[in-house]
């Protein structure tokens, strides 16, 4: 006879249609409720996931934290999950699962005496293909979920072997039914469940509790699963399910488990901006802190560095990240998001001014004793020139135009010989004040450089302008755009380099219907039907130059208006589109139509990427998108879909806050009306690591800032890092956890095996590289150690 596993759980929102602070009351009335139920029947077993719910508890009822302890100990609490919430599990950047795992299986750890072995994600949106290596090195090697449903994605069985691109698999099982069989008092799932067990010789889990708002089991309903007396029925975890388990005869899942609430990712572009944003800055954060403390000593902010990303992963909680949650609840997440911002701002800034005020800017000359170091005179500012500081903090080098807050006459560079600038515009209204200088810096691998500037010295040098733009072109050494009279988007896209053109007829901002959608987009493969586009426009050429031409096209829908900045730079073969909308439309969603043949697209994914084909409706994707020749890098969006002959990125959603096609009335909030500002980069696809270099620097851009003039021990340009395989990218340099060694993780991006020399502050890392593997090291004694997990 099969067995089946009654798995008694809570499902847990701590954000959704409620505020969190609600959301922590129902956690604490949820575990004592369970841990009552553990009196009231001596052989209930709870589980419940979530390394933030047991330190809320912890902070605030230490009692019941050690009666939580004891239970654990004792196997009726089952520690599941292994993350610090039930995240989006499409949207987040691979590094952000690693934080979710890293900081709360350290916790369990420490707390109980354990970690999670089972990865509980039952009601996030969907799963992307990398999971299960995320969950394989982050120590938990079965799965469970409920999402996307049997209607949504057909699957051979409930139970099966989940394998990710690089090999790793785990045993994943499809919650069926729902993770709350009895919170409406119906229990025929049960039985039912119980037949289909044994008519498929395999044993089966039930999920039952009250859920959503919390509760958990009840006396009620466990006195009523215990009336039906099914043979073979046990009270359970899915600890002791999968432990029985032998996966030799079951069938393999390469395919990523999609789809069920399409919508959810575009919904609310503001929390999908700051998601993005705080990744890049966390991580920019860490790499610089690690560079400072080589270079200078400075001490790295753990604990600081730590509470920010405890901020983010809350807020990356499915029903926040995914948009769907009420407007208060976005309130409360910017609160967050600010903390993160200050946190980290702060860090890059100490860690950059650490190091700046060691480079010898006076280039070993000594000022008169007579000199003040700051005054604003002749002989520092015009003979030595005043020094710029520009810092890398990418893994490989980067070359593109940095601007700075001074009108100058001459540029020069470390090796004192003049370089190309161009004077633009500036934030700032008065006067002279207006200008700024932007120059083409070319910078070395998690590096700086030193440049220089001169007010009244000019340049001796007439450099060659390879840049030209008028009203409906832009064209450099390296490519060639045009754009429609009509519509005012690209229509032309030719690389001269290679002779393809990733763009060969007219783009179109496009608006498309959705009044019968919710804010989920439930049950709807795409987000409505063409109803409009964004045209009329106007042209004019804004910046032109030898270090960036710019041309600007505005163009009008409805009550909105959409202005995009087209800019290229010397040597580049990609296009900056800095986007402004001010929009004004409702139950509609705005997509970028980029024509392509293509019948594939590569999309970015945490730590690697997906190969789908074309014409499969609403689609996740992470940085950056590929079809045919053309790639498509972002700095906040998450969502695309195909047509025959185009491929579109997903803008806005102006969908009502929290809407599960409830009373729609003058009460109900629209969201992204007014000013939105979003970037993108349209560049010749090649290599998915060179996408994953341009999405990276379209996100993070090189440091630039005005340095004064002081001796120092370090020299006036430095790298810190080499990697002689192209498709090893680096995804973190962190300080560990438990120490003072450092931490670098990277990720092959092309599916290739091969080797690679990776050198770190002179440290050289020689290493296998497997395709699509993420491999982690971590410095000891001057050596490398490789470590299993994340």
């Amino acid at each position: 006879m099969q067995k089946l596993h009654l798995i008694g759980n809570a499902h847990l929102d701590p954000v959704w249609l409620w505020r969190w602070q609600e959301g922590f009351a129902e956690i604490r009335a949820t575990f004592r409720s369970a841990l009552d139920r553990m009196y009231d029947f001596p052989d209930f077993k709870f589980t419940s996931a979530c390394a933030v719910y047991y330190q809320w508890i912890e902070k605030t009822d230490p009692e019941m934290f050690e009666e939580i302890r004891l239970r654990v100990k004792e196997g009726r609490w089952n520690l599941a999950g292994g993350f610090f919430l039930q995240p989006d599990c499409n949207i987040p950047c691979g590094e952000s699962f690693a934080r979710h795992a890293l900081l709360s299986q350290r916790y369990f750890l420490e707390k109980f005496g354990t970690t999670a072995k089972t990865g509980y994600n039952v009601d996030s949106f969907g799963h992307n293909a990398s999971l299960p290596q995320i969950l394989k090195k982050s120590g938990m090697d079965h799965y469970v979920f409920m999402r996307p449903a049997p209607h949504e994605k057909d699957m051979d069985a409930h139970l099966f072997v989940w394998e990710s691109a690089d090999g790793s698999q785990v045993l994943a099982y499809r919650i069926p039914e729902a993770y709350n069989v009895g919170h409406w008092g119906n229990l025929e799932p049960i039985p039912k469940l119980w037949e289909q067990a044994q008519a498929d010789k395999q044993d089966y889990m039930v999920f039952y509790g009250v859920g959503n708002h919390g509760g958990g089991p009840t006396i009620r309903l466990i006195d009523a699963i215990n009336r039906l007396n099914i043979p073979g029925a046990v009270y359970s975890t899915p600890d002791e399910y999968f432990r029985d388990i032998r996966p030799e005869n079951l069938s393999v899942v390469t395919d990523e488990l999609q789809h069920h609430a399409r919508g959810c990712y575009s919904a609310c572009s503001f929390v999908k901006a700051q998601n993005r944003k705080c990744e890049n800055n966390l991580l920019t954060a860490e790499i610089l802190c690690v560079m400072a403390g080589h270079l200078t000593g400075m001490k790295y902010p753990a604990a600081k560095l730590e509470k920010a990303w405890k901020n983010l992963l809350f807020n990356q909680f499915h029903d926040i990240l995914g948009g769907c949650s009420i407007q208060k609840a976005y309130e409360d997440a910017g609160y967050l998001f600010g903390e993160i911002m200050s946190i980290t701002e702060q860090a890059i800034h100490l860690a950059l001014q650490s190091v700046a005020q060691k480079i010898d800017t006076l280039q070993g000359q000594t000022l008169p004793s007579y000199k003040n170091p700051y005054s604003n005179t002749s002989w520092e500012h015009e003979v030595l020139g005043s020094p710029v500081v520009v810092c890398n903090p990418h893994t490989w080098p980067v070359r593109m135009p940095v601007q700075i807050n001074a009108v100058v006459s001459q540029m020069t560079d470390d090796a004192d010989t003049p370089i190309p600038f161009q004077i633009v515009r500036g934030d700032q209204t008065d006067g002279e004040n207006r200008y700024h200088t932007a120059f083409l810096a070319e910078i070395p691998p998690l590096g700086y450089r030193t440049y220089r500037f001169r007010t009244q010295t000019p340049s001796p040098d007439t450099f060659t302008n390879e840049l030209s733009a008028g009203p409906q072109f832009l064209e450099n050494s390296r490519i060639r755009a045009e754009f429609d009279r009509l519509t005012g988007d690209i229509c032309l896209f030719y690389d001269k380099q290679t002779g393809n053109y990733p763009i060969q007829s007219a783009c179109r901002a496009v608006l498309l219907d959705e009044t019968d959608a919710d804010t989920w987009a439930h049950d709807k493969a795409c987000l409505g039907e063409p109803v409009g586009m964004f045209d009329t426009p106007s042209f004019s050429v804004t910046e032109s130059g030898p270090v960036r031409a710019t041309l600007r096209v505005t163009t009008r829908y409805g009550r909105s208006t959409l202005r995009r900045d087209y800019t290229i730079f010397p040597g580049s073969s990609a296009i900056r589109v800095q986007t402004a909308i001010d929009f004004h439309e409702t139950h509609k969603t705005l997509k970028f139509c980029f024509p392509t043949p293509a019948k594939e697209v590569v999309s970015k994914i945490p730590f690697g990427t997906i190969r789908r084909k074309t014409g499969l409706g609403e689609e996740p994707c992470g940085s950056w998108i590929a079809a045919g020749n053309l790639g498509i890098a972002n700095d906040q969006k998450y969502g695309y879909d195909t047509t025959n002959d185009s491929i579109r990125l997903t803008i806005l959603r102006s969908a009502l806050y929290a809407d599960h096609f409830g009373k729609r009335d003058e009460f109900c909030e629209f969201m992204e009306q007014g000013i939105h500002k979003c970037d993108y980069l349209l560049f010749p696809f090649t290599q998915n690591a060179d996408a994953e270099r341009h999405a990276r620097e379209l996100n993070t851009g090189l440091y630039a800032f005005l340095e004064s003039f002081h001796n120092g021990f370090l020299p006036p340009s430095q790298s810190c890092f080499s990697c002689d395989n192209d498709a090893v990218v680096v995804t973190a340099v962190k300080r560990a956890q438990d120490g003072d060694t450092d931490i670098i993780r990277f990720c092959e991006m092309n599916g290739t095996n091969g080797e690679a020399t990776l050198t770190l502050f002179g440290q050289p890392l020689h290493v296998k590289v497997a395709h699509h593997a993420v491999q982690t090291y971590r410095t000891d004694n001057q050596a490398y150690v490789s470590l299993t997990e994340l």
